[in-house]
């Protein structure tokens, strides 16, 4: 009996957790993916989770997830060559914290913080070398 209750208590928690659903929402002329969206299922509703946007190449270009319909937690684009181009946090669809934006050889462009979806705190902007071109207060 201890046996049979150990075979069936995995199958019934893998049976309640709500479903995720793969779609794609967007393609370029050729079909390929250029914008992928999560779903959850529950109470047979679908809620967006996730979100993944691609350059027609195949290649990530832009990536977050959501929580109530709105951007949450972070954020991070990518440019053509995988390199990172920018990075930051949502919090109920506003940004939220530490920014950053890079050119495509890596060097940042500016660095800064959000609150509540505005420029705030001290805030950093480079020149195409990386030296610091401006420092700004928000």
């Amino acid at each position: 009996m201890k046996q049979l209750i150990y075979l069936i208590l995995p199958l019934l928690l893998m049976a309640c957790q709500p479903t995720e659903i793969k779609k794609v929402e967007e393609t370029y002329p050729d079909n390929t993916k250029k914008i992928v969206r999560f779903y959850q299922e529950k109470e047979g509703k679908e809620i967006l989770q996730e979100e993944k946007h691609f350059y027609q190449n195949g290649k990530l270009k832009m990536q977050g997830k959501f929580l109530n319909g709105k951007r949450d937690g972070e954020w991070k684009s990518y440019f053509a060559n995988a390199q990172i181009q920018s990075t930051g946090t949502f919090t109920n669809g506003l940004r939220t914290g530490e920014v950053k934006t890079y050119q495509p050889n890596g060097i940042l462009i500016y660095e800064g913080f959000y609150k509540e979806g505005k420029q705030y705190g001290h805030w950093k902007f480079y020149t195409k070398t990386g030296e610091i071109a401006k420092e700004e207060d928000y």
